[in-house]
């Protein structure tokens, strides 16, 4: 079988307005993927960064997959979340980017979004806490069934998760697919 091996990290996240944030990741891939070993989600450690709006989190990821097919190749996606002074948790940002399918280190940067609530759901947040979310969020961040949907939404851009993220491809010249 053709082999995957992914290793890098979540490097931060910037131009989110909040502070004090964390970030829940995950790896999707299609039927002909299998992790042989690694974790495929996760969550980072709250992060509050005392000056500028850049947040870092060096969240480790090292995941190794095996293959019979190119069909499903992975996807990673994000959850940005933040932590108010009272310990409330509200999603601030939802993204998803493509893993790289050349060898060696690539630097992504993921782009978040979020539904645009209105003025009611903007007063629930500030004073209760919570607000707009998916209720299917992995769908509606990777982009898969649910990526329809989501231009039916109203939405406004988040910030951006920053990853640094190295490919290690073997075996996949051995079934006839040309590695750049």
């Amino acid at each position: 079988m053709a082999e995957l091996h992914l290793l890098g990290q979540i490097v931060g996240g910037s131009g989110f307005p909040q502070r004090r944030l964390f970030c829940k990741w995950g790896l999707q891939a299609g039927a002909a993927w299998r992790p042989l070993s690694g974790l495929t989600s996760g969550r980072t450690h709250v992060d509050d960064p005392q000056a500028g709006d850049v947040t870092y989190w060096s969240h480790p990821i090292d995941v190794h997959y095996a293959t019979k097919g190119l069909q499903g190749w992975p996807r990673l996606h994000v959850e940005v979340w933040q932590q108010d002074g009272l310990g409330r948790c509200d999603v601030i940002g939802y993204g998803s980017c493509h893993v790289p399918s050349a060898p060696g280190l690539h630097s992504v940067r993921c782009v978040t979004w979020r539904p645009l609530a209105g003025w009611r759901e903007r007063a629930r947040r500030r004073w209760v806490g919570g607000g707009a979310r998916l209720a299917q969020a992995q769908e509606g961040a990777v982009g898969g069934a649910g990526a329809g949907e989501r231009f039916r939404l109203r939405s406004e851009a988040g910030g951006s998760v920053h990853l640094e993220l190295g490919v290690v491809l073997r075996h996949f010249r051995r079934f006839g697919v040309q590695c750049a």
